[in-house]
């Protein structure tokens, strides 16, 4: 039996359903985290797990008991949102005592918990500070601390680096990575962002229109995307479809492809071409390069179809420039082949 376990879960809204009859498992000790375009049912079932939204069939398990029926109090879960939702009046160290207190625990075990969970998210220095005089980057970290600190069964976050910056947004997930591992602690996590759930998650779940298109690891989302659905929402695909297989590759193909853009070669000068099975050749045109970091993308048409390629950006490297003539090579072994 996994940790927390969804069966035949379902939610309506008047005559509109938000899900319906979905599964999900999440094991002890891991993240899973929901993707998916807005208003695919994220963010209520996220809400029927906390005990926000009651479903209208289905059951929910935690650690072996049926909560589907408690009030959200009644089932140890810890939340974290996008808005802080911070005591104001409060010190960093009263917000984290806050909910410990409420559970008259003594005044010296919430002292050492909450002393604990301080240095943990290395908010030390800021101990004594009060929400206004923090940053967006620290507030996230104490509302996290908050949650975690009572110690749930599991934690609940919704979206909850949105709000931040850039930078700030990719240190908290690589501290809230490491902080899980450290704690041990089980959570559900909705993002829209396919980077932080590809980063933060044990599982993933990507969600369309109220159903889970495909729910597995990383690797597996990112690689084998089991929909076209999926494909178009996770890892950024050239999407083929057999007409444009054939027109550019010269291909007969019933399915269509789904080809990352870094499993494309780009080759200048022109190289002869390679006529090996399982492998695709066309020449092409750029009509844009674009640094994003460690990663020259190139814009290229190929025969009337755009196309996108992700080459790495070596040091004093010269890269090819737009208007350029190149050719492109695609291994077979570097297609998934997708229904519509």
């Amino acid at each position: 039996m996994s940790y927390v376990e969804i069966r035949n879960l379902s939610k309506r809204f008047g005559d509109t359903p938000v899900f319906e009859s979905i599964d999900l498992d999440v094991e002890k000790g891991s993240i899973c985290v929901l993707v998916g375009p807005s208003g695919c049912g994220k963010t209520t079932l996220l809400r029927a797990v906390a005990g926000l939204a009651a479903p209208d069939q289905g059951t929910i398990t935690i650690d072996g008991k049926d909560v589907t029926r408690l009030e959200a109090k009644q089932r140890g879960i810890g939340m974290v949102f996008q808005h802080y939702a911070l005591f104001p009046n409060m010190s960093v160290e009263q917000n984290l005592a806050f909910g410990l207190e409420q559970m008259k625990l003594p005044a010296t075990i919430i002292a050492k918990k909450v002393s604990r969970m301080v240095d943990l998210m290395g908010l030390g220095p800021r101990a004594k500070a009060r929400p206004a005089t923090l940053s967006g980057g620290q507030k996230q970290r104490v509302a996290l601390a908050r949650a975690l600190v009572l110690e749930p069964k599991l934690l609940l976050l919704d979206e909850p680096l949105s709000a931040l910056d850039a930078q700030i947004r990719k240190r908290l997930r690589d501290e809230l990575k490491k902080l899980q591992h450290e704690m041990g602690f089980t959570a559900i996590f909705v993002t829209h962002d396919q980077e932080e759930a590809l980063l933060l998650g044990d599982r993933i779940g990507v969600m369309q229109s109220g159903r889970f298109a495909q729910v597995g690891g990383p690797s597996e989302i990112y690689g084998h995307p089991a929909t076209m659905a999926v494909a178009k929402f996770i890892g950024d695909f050239n999407i083929l479809d057999p007409v444009t297989i054939e027109q550019v590759f010269n291909r007969k193909c019933c399915l269509n492809w789904a080809v990352h853009p870094q499993a494309i070669e780009i080759f200048r000068p022109i190289p002869k071409p390679k006529l090996s099975e399982g492998i695709y050749q066309a020449d092409v045109q750029i009509t844009g390069v674009h640094v994003l970091g460690c990663v020259l993308r190139y814009m290229v048409q190929a025969k009337g179809v755009a196309l996108k390629i992700d080459a790495l950006n070596r040091p004093n490297m010269t890269p090819m420039k737009k208007g350029d003539a190149a050719r492109i090579s695609l291994s077979a072994a570097d297609i998934c082949e997708l229904q519509n």
